[in-house]
């Protein structure tokens, strides 16, 4: 759009400028809480976007538990809205503490990675408790009322309560802009809040010690500042900042947020780092710069697109400037760590447990005629619970194998999907002369997703640990966003139906056991080769990598290459997976590579063991087991249960509690193995204190 410099085009800026300052005020207030709790303890929370999300709920139950409706007596009114604010930061200051105490404390001093990866199974819990409170209000229509398995999911909202009354046109100013009493508010409680964390931090011992913690934690504790104390003051801080932030969205746009909170909390991340990290007031304006850019590209692009460039602008931040456009130089933030704090667990040995892989590979073939005999009629079930154990084992490359976090792994599944699609059933293929053979197929689809891998290894060479980790998920957000906006090519949120059956040297796979076999095949590759890959030289690099990444430069390991290598294979590996399930169900769907898959995926390698194929095979069974097996068959159970006695019954919907499932196997399997690993390491400390003790006699002699 071009503009010429007249009025109504400067009046048409001024009203972007107006929305898009109200959008980052709630940016704005999540970027603070965000800036502080990473200041403090050097790890992001990524159920931050979580909590605010479940306190949008929190608001709307307030709001229309007090009866507060238009038109009523402004003392009533604004008493009701000031008592929900109230309730809303306190809720947000206790789940935020509470988030502190089991997701950061028990792995302080231990497995860095560990609390980011309880913190996005603590993000699943908290999104399942906000869909369960949601759809527990029977009193507003659901969007997915007559779909079996989804839950009703009521459009909770509050009626418009802030003032609208316009103060340009009351001020008589010679504008067409609406800037309406409502906005101000909104700016002004945004700010008031932002100018009260400032005067804490600087004038107040308690905020002194906290910026002190974010400088040098550890110099603070040798200086008395309670380090622990002072974490949770932060926790507590930022949880209260985004229950304000909850608030202020929940009344101004009347609804609460409906999607997953990993996003929020991403876009809160990215002004906190455009603001430098353990800087409020930067974090503030940054956040509010972010809401302007926001409002410009809903306007100039389309708002479809906004999220993509919000992420462009994180991953292109961290990747040039970690440390801000304000924030100095923080050597830990660019240092390489020591692989070995950034594992999620003792790394298995692949070979362990030599005959199960075997066993396991066997059993796959054999399911086909052993599905015939016995009748079970599960062979799709089975062909999709291949692709998970497929997924399962090309994020073991990356996490098991070489360390490295991946939690956007399901970007190169969604690739490979989509570019089956578009070959086979899309405009490209239509003007294609002729069907591709699956195998050049495949072969595009691996290309694709290599590429991808290449970009993901480039970034893997400048960024460590949290940071790798942020922009793994931005890119896992971004890839199914484009895929949706490119609605021409891909068919937009509809996906892509009716795939004509892959052909083979001429001859059309059409059946269910002809595509559980292809997806076996591809299975038997990936599995073969991971455990000829852990006795290969770049095996034990990648082993000597995830020990101690700076000791395996030191002898020689071209860290670069086995950075690089590993993301490639694991992208080669998901991209091969996407375009079997394209081809095995004829359909690709947006939903089927979200955020979700890449942490079901993640949660099959914790539980299985990272860096045992046998144990990535294993935990993904389980895991696809649990989804596509045992709730279903519950589900079923419980639906004759509740035709026939109704009571509790009526209200027990199992199959609407996946989310809570995943986050708590993997919280628990990251718990359970962070503290074995503690009493290992006490257990050798113990032995070495017991050595020292009896060799004192002998080194007298």
């Amino acid at each position: 759009m071009s503009c010429g410099i007249d009025t109504s085009c400067a009046d048409l800026l001024l009203q972007i400028l107006v929305i898009g300052l109200s959008n980052g005020a709630v940016i704005a207030l999540n970027a603070i809480g965000v800036t502080l709790v990473y200041g403090a303890v050097r790890l992001i929370n990524f159920a931050y976007g979580d909590l605010f999300a479940l306190t949008t709920v929190v608001v709307v139950v307030m709001v229309r538990g007090l009866g507060l409706l238009p038109g009523m007596a402004a003392l009533p009114l604004f008493g009701g809205l000031a008592l929900a604010l109230v309730a809303s930061m306190g809720f947000g200051t206790a789940l935020n503490v509470a988030v502190e105490r089991v997701a950061f404390r028990p792995f302080r001093g231990g497995m860095r990675l560990a609390p980011l990866i309880a913190t996005v199974g603590l993000s699943f819990m908290l999104y399942e408790a906000a869909l369960v409170w949601r759809t527990s209000d029977k009193s507003i229509p659901g969007a997915h009322h007559s779909v079996p398995g989804v839950p009703e999911v009521p459009r909770l909202g509050v009626y418009d309560l802030l003032p609208n009354f316009d103060l340009v046109r009351a001020a008589g100013l010679p504008l067409h802009v609406v800037y309406t009493l409502k906005d101000l508010l909104v700016l002004l409680l945004a700010s008031g809040l932002a100018l009260l964390v400032g005067w804490f931090l600087r004038r107040t011992p308690a905020g002194r010690a906290l910026r002190a913690c974010a400088q040098d934690a550890e110099m603070s504790r040798l200086c008395g500042v309670d380090l622990n104390g002072t974490i949770r003051l932060a926790f507590a801080l930022g949880g209260a900042l985004s229950g304000a932030a909850a608030f202020i969205f929940t009344v101004y746009y009347t609804h609460p947020y409906t999607e997953y909170g990993v996003q929020s909390g991403l876009f809160a991340f990215t002004a906190a780092i455009l603001g430098g990290i353990g800087r409020p007031r930067g974090a503030f304006i940054s956040g509010l710069l972010l809401g302007v850019f926001a409002a410009f590209s809903d306007f100039f692009f389309a708002s479809q697109w906004t999220p993509v460039l919000l992420m462009l602008v994180l991953i292109a931040v961290l990747t040039i400037r970690p440390t801000g456009l304000l924030g100095e130089d923080q050597s830990e933030d660019r240092t390489a760590r020591p692989a070995a704090d950034e594992s999620v667990g003792e790394r298995r040995p692949s070979g362990a447990g030599g005959w199960l892989t075997p066993a396991l590979l066997l059993l796959a073939l054999a399911y086909p005629l052993l599905d015939a005999l016995l009748g079970l009629h599960y062979q799709l079930v089975a062909t999709h619970m291949l692709l998970f154990v497929l997924l399962a084992l090309g994020l073991n490359l990356v996490l098991g194998f070489a360390g490295l976090l991946d939690l956007g792994y399901a970007a190169c599944f969604a690739l490979g999907g989509y570019t089956v699609a578009m070959l086979t059933g899309g405009q490209l293929g239509a003007i294609l002369p002729t069907r591709l053979d699956f195998l050049v197929v495949l072969a595009v689809s691996t290309v694709v997703a290599t590429i991808f891998g290449v970009i993901n290894g480039a970034l893997a060479t400048r960024l460590r640990g949290d940071y790798l980790a942020i922009v793994t998920v931005a890119f896992g957000l971004i890839i199914p966003q484009v895929f949706v906006n490119l609605d021409q090519w891909t068919g937009g949120e509809r996906g892509a139906a009716a795939l004509p059956p892959p052909l083979l040297f001429g001859y059309s796979l059409r059946s269910p056991t002809e595509a559980y076999y292809v997806a076996c095949a591809g299975l038997l590759v990936v599995a073969l080769g991971s455990l000829r890959l852990a006795r290969s030289r770049i095996g034990r690099a990648w082993a000597a990598l995830s020990a101690d990444e700076v000791a395996a430069a030191s002898c020689g390991v071209d860290v670069t290459r086995a950075k690089h290598l590993a993301f490639v294979i694991g992208s080669v590996v998901a991209g091969a997976a996407g375009a079997l399930f394209a081809t095995s169900f004829s359909y690709v769907d947006p939903n089927q590579f979200d955020f979700r898959i890449s942490a079901m995926v993640l949660a099959m390698v914790v539980i299985g063991g990272a860096g045992s194929v046998p144990g990535a095979i294993l935990g993904a069974l389980l895991i696809a087991g649990l989804d596509q097996l045992l709730i279903p068959l519950l589900g079923a159970w419980l639906d004759g249960l509740r035709q026939e006695r109704g009571g509790v019954f009526a209200r027990l919907d199992i199959r609407a509690l996946n989310a809570l499932y995943f986050g708590l196997a993997l919280y628990l399997t990251v718990l359970l193995r962070a503290k074995r690993q503690a009493r290992s390491a006490g257990a050798r400390a113990g032995l070495g204190r017991w050595l020292g003790r009896t060799a004192e006699p002998r080194e007298a002699l």
